[in-house]
């Protein structure tokens, strides 16, 4: 680690005593609260299915209370308009909470992670879409987000398949809108950009403390996470569009791909000229 990125980290874990009880005072009660919700998402949830609908936004806000994640809204959704499918750029696990903490919504994930400790758990919990990655089994998995979208529920995907470093939005992949090809879906496309980190301007070697990505190991990426005092994110609403208005799904994919990576790039440069 250079000198300069030391210069950097170093405020980073100076958490006082106090602060370090207050986390675990709130990860106490988190825990108490998630296994009540557990227990009535099993229970009464079961039966009344508006209630089991907002069980995950209820659960995503506690955990940003918890980690202390303050978030700032950029634009608005036009509420005149029928927003079926989000999509945004990804870079990290704290994603999922941070745009599920405003309504009801469905993530669409890889079926692996419907196996994996906990994440697996949450997200079955979380109502996800699990699809698998592969060409054989493309129709099913297109009819499987498609039935959802049709019922009217919102749908979250991220285009880019995996998450970023977070310097940079990765090219979409144009599978990921096989399922709105040509059908009039409105799009709301977001931009989410990780601001600051206890106060302090992230840069390119603060980024890896929030962005998970490649060969990353999960449980000392996490641990350092919670030891964060606050963390600051800027939620962009980019103006939707209906998907009918695109010749084809790559298109439409590109469209979308070049206004998020826009909005993203210019979001960073603002911070780096600060």
């Amino acid at each position: 680690m250079t000198n300069r990125e030391n210069l950097y980290l170093s405020p980073i874990h100076n958490s006082s005593l106090l602060e370090h009880l207050i986390f675990i005072i709130k990860l106490i009660f988190f825990i108490v609260v998630f296994i009540f919700l557990i227990i009535f998402s099993f229970s009464l949830g079961k039966i009344i299915n508006s209630v089991q609908k907002w069980l995950p936004v209820i659960f995503n806000k506690m955990i940003l209370w918890v980690l202390s994640i303050k978030v700032e809204i950029i634009g608005e959704i036009d509420q005149s308009k029928k927003n079926n499918l989000f999509i945004s750029n990804h870079l990290s696990y704290l994603d999922i909470p941070i745009l599920g903490s405003k309504f009801p919504i469905r993530f669409v994930a890889k079926s692996e992670v419907e196996s994996w400790p906990l994440f697996g758990f949450l997200a079955k919990n979380s109502r996800s879409i699990f699809i698998r990655r592969n060409k054989t089994d493309s129709f099913n998995q297109k009819t499987k987000i498609l039935d959802v979208l049709s019922s009217h529920e919102k749908v979250f995907i991220f285009p880019e398949g995996t998450t970023s470093d977070g310097n940079r939005v990765l090219d979409f992949k144009s599978s990921s809108f096989a399922s709105v090809e040509n059908q009039n879906f409105i799009i709301q496309p977001i931009v989410i950009v990780y601001s600051d980190l206890n106060g302090i301007p992230i840069n390119r070697w603060l980024r890896p403390m929030i962005a998970w990505y490649g060969d990353m190991d999960l449980k000392p990426h996490l641990s350092k996470l919670v030891g964060l005092i606050s963390i600051k994110v800027k939620l962009f609403y980019l103006e939707p569009v209906n998907a009918k208005n695109f010749k084809n799904r790559k298109d439409l994919s590109k469209y979308l791909e070049d206004q998020i990576r826009k909005v993203y790039s210019s979001a960073l440069s603002k911070k780096l000229a600060k």
